[in-house]
């Protein structure tokens, strides 16, 4: 930990009133709930200099206005707060709550994005491919229908694009999307399981037995 708290006096003390107590100085810093997805792990922890950040959460001084850019970790390990919605300080483990929502969001988005691009690759190749028609369903329900992937996957491999098969949802939530993907065949159900939830998973093996 003394390595660490060297690290942070380096990058807080300048940045705070406080300039002697490392703890008194931390106190003065609070986490902004502002994100940032930088696509790579390209930059430093502006904090505690560990490398390769990929996704940034900002923290701020109360009193000199100041910011830095560091990661999630650095917030729940040396206990700067969030704020709830009325300015006041959050307890660490509800910090730790928000910290991981707000990560888990970052993930999230990136990989919409990432699906995003890849239906816009497979629309290069392919111009009769309707993407927008496939965007706007997906943003409508936040997945697609097992018949849509078992398209997507197929043309997809018919171009050779390569995906994160991950990254595509599936949802099975009315009846006929059930029908849809019972009525798959085997090779179809292989290339589309890495969509599948779990209880996606044991519905599956539960009607296929």
């Amino acid at each position: 930990m003394d390595q660490w708290l060297e690290r942070i006096k380096k990058s807080l003390f300048p940045l705070s009133v406080e300039k002697a107590d490392i703890r008194r100085t931390l106190a003065e810093w609070f986490y902004t709930g502002e994100t940032n997805d930088l696509e790579y792990p390209d930059e430093d922890c502006e904090l505690c200099g560990h490398k390769e950040i990929r996704y940034q959460f900002t923290i701020q001084n109360r009193h000199t206005g100041s910011k830095l850019l560091i990661g999630s970790e650095c917030i729940t390990r040396f206990e700067i707060p969030a704020l709830d919605n009325e300015g006041e300080y959050l307890s660490a483990e509800e910090t730790k709550k928000v910290v991981a929502h707000d990560r888990q969001k970052l993930i999230t988005d990136a990989k919409k994005r990432r699906m995003i691009k890849t239906l816009v690759e497979l629309k290069k190749k392919q111009d009769d491919f309707d993407v927008d028609s496939f965007v706007s369903y997906f943003k409508e329900r936040g997945a697609f229908t097992p018949k849509q992937l078992a398209f997507l996957f197929w043309r997809l491999g018919h171009h050779k694009i390569p995906c994160q098969p991950a990254d595509f949802k599936m949802t099975i939530k009315r009846n006929r999307e059930k029908d849809q993907l019972l009525a798959l065949r085997d090779f179809q159900i292989a290339a589309i399981s890495p969509c599948l939830s779990s209880a996606q998973k044991k519905f599956l093996a539960e009607s296929q037995s």
